[in-house]
């Protein structure tokens, strides 16, 4: 825990140079804590991006981020002196509960962020991901060794830039940064509504209130909880830019929905807010800043999806007839990988028999899926269907609709997993508590203080989900150990997961042993790693093999047909 306190102090240095710097450029006035460090995420994210194309995020990078940082800060420090000001402020006028309650949180992101990770997700790719970008940078043809490197999330490419790789292996911890900062958001709203009555103020204040379900992804470098949060930010600075005509939150909302992309792809019709907003704005100048960003990140998206799969909106094939490299991924396993991206909820073994049904059907197995994700997906029906009743006559509220229901269509059409429509959930789900709860302070002081006494205990004492979660591996929260208190566990469930080397003609690899849990497995493995079952699985029935491109494995990967022998 006093480890990654320590590595949190050095994150939100680089991110205050980056943010100040980056907010004069937006002409951000209002250097809020939140804003600051956002705009700073992205400006490291671009940063990042294109230095990863040519060079590993290491040892190297992070002296030249501090080193621009201070400059940033040394340059600007009126500005700098102004925000850590109007933060610490803040918080002294903070009642004594919130008080309590922000400390409170601190201390508990710090044991979550030290315990053992909970998502599959991190033992297939997430690990591997900032493992490559640490040790290569972005890599041609990754995808070919794993078809989900191909999903390289901007989250990832900044938790690489975070994670002092190069110093210890154990610190993939920016979700509980994040965490952090979205709780002080949080109850500055929270003040600010006790006094003012502002539903869309009590918006952001209640996810305090969802703290034991956003914990679950602290642990991990989950792209979902950047998402998941920055959705409704987004959303509230979509409504208060139609509420108070005097604000100018343009520049922002571009900001926020450009890094919420970069960050996970699936949420791009987010956009169609930032259109409602530039053109209420009615002002083609200001339009102008939000057109250069959007090209600067598109290209940046493009070159990434180019080097790691040779796709440039991978995992669409959109574009993919005007890039032919050596590295391109085989276009079966492209449509694997869109297809797939839905595997949770249709399950693989089942999914050319789903292909044949109607849509009526289609839709009816969705809904009534076992477990969690049958529960979700209802959850997700009743929310679009009583929405409108919640303030619909206001004309942003109409706006909003529009937006979810081109996202959930979206979703559903593309990538039907229930996790992927948690941030239009939580959005709409904060919206209507908002309205059910305006006025009634102690039942949501009640919500507050029960979200953290939850999490205490759980972090403490941990938790079996057998039954709950439909996953094996998201089955158990390990309780704490007194290892914890001073440096963080490892960042994989299996941390005496044992790993063989292969031999694949020109590749040599490796695979966890026998005892790996599933398919595409690779957890903290060496690199290159892939999983022996999945590669297998790949030379049977796809004809594809990985390979390198030449001899020096930065020069990345090939697809490859297999000689008529098992790997």
């Amino acid at each position: 825990m006093i480890l990654i306190l320590l590595s949190y102090v050095f994150t939100l240095y680089i991110l205050l140079g980056n943010g100040i710097i980056f907010s004069k450029w937006i002409r951000l006035e209002n250097y809020n804590l939140i804003y600051t460090f956002i705009t700073g995420l992205f400006f490291q994210l671009i940063t990042a991006s294109f230095y990863a194309i040519f060079y590993p995020l290491d040892a190297y990078f992070f002296l030249i981020n501090i080193i621009l940082s201070t400059l940033f800060i040394t340059f600007n420090f009126s500005t700098v002196k102004k925000t850590i000001y109007k933060t610490t402020n803040t918080f002294f006028n903070f009642s004594k509960s919130s008080k309590i309650l922000f400390l409170s949180i601190i201390i508990t992101s710090l044991l979550y962020s030290s315990s053992l990770p909970f998502l599959v997700d991190n033992e297939t790719y997430y690990i591997q991901t900032i493992k490559w970008l640490n040790n290569y940078g972005l890599v041609k043809g990754l995808a070919n060794l794993h078809l989900f490197l191909g999903q390289t999330s901007g989250w990832h490419i900044l938790q690489s830039s975070f994670n002092f790789s190069f110093i210890a292996s154990n610190f993939n911890d920016l979700n509980g940064l994040f965490i952090i900062i979205t709780t002080y958001f949080c109850l500055e709203k929270w003040e600010i509504y006790k006094s003012k009555r502002n539903k869309n103020d009590l918006l952001i204040a209640l996810i305090t209130s969802t703290l034991i379900f956003l914990f679950l992804f602290i642990a991990s470098p989950s792209p979902d909880l950047p998402i998941i949060i920055i959705i409704p930010i987004i959303i509230h600075l979509f409504i208060e830019s139609f509420q108070n005509r005097k604000s100018d939150y343009l520049n922002l909302i571009t900001v926020l929905t450009l890094l919420a992309i970069l960050i996970k792809v699936t949420v791009a019709p987010i956009l169609v807010l930032l259109l409602f907003v530039l053109v209420k704005t009615k002002d083609f100048k200001k339009w102008r800043f939000a057109i250069i960003l959007s090209a600067i990140s598109l290209f940046s998206f493009n070159i990434k999806n180019i080097i790691i799969t040779g796709y440039p909106l991978y995992p669409l094939a959109i574009g993919n007839e005007l890039i032919n490299v050596d590295w391109k991924l085989n276009f079966n396993l492209q449509q694997v990988s869109y297809q797939w991206g839905s595997m949770d909820a249709w399950q693989m073994s089942n999914w050319k028999e789903f292909l044949s049904l109607n849509p009526f059907n289609k839709f009816w197995i969705w809904l009534n899926l076992p477990g969690l994700d049958g529960l979700l997906n209802k959850i997700i029906v009743v929310f679009m269907l009583v929405f409108p009743f919640f303030n619909f006559k206001k004309k942003e509220m109409r706006y909003l609709y529009i937006y979810f229901l081109i996202q959930c269509i979206a979703l559903y059409i593309t990538s039907p997993q229930y996790r992927f429509f948690l941030p239009v959930l939580l959005s709409i789900g904060l919206i209507i508590l908002a309205h059910l709860l305006h006025h009634r302070l102690l039942t949501i002081k009640i919500l507050f203080a029960l979200n953290i006494v939850i999490l205490i205990t759980l972090g403490v004492f941990g938790l079996n989900f057998i039954g709950i979660m439909n996953n094996g591996i998201m089955s158990k929260k390990y309780p704490i150990t007194s290892s914890q208190l001073i440096s963080p566990r490892a960042i994989t469930q299996f941390e005496n997961l044992e790993f063989t080397k292969y031999q694949l003609q020109n590749l040599t690899y490796f695979s966890p042993s026998k005892d790996s849990v599933f398919f595409w497995q690779t957890s903290d493995g060496p690199l290159p790693c892939a999983n022996k079952k999945m590669i297998q699985y790949f030379s049977t029935y796809y004809n594809h093999i990985p390979q390198m491109r030449t001899k020096n494995i930065k020069d990345g990967f090939l697809s490859s047909k297999p000689k008529n022998h098992k790997p």
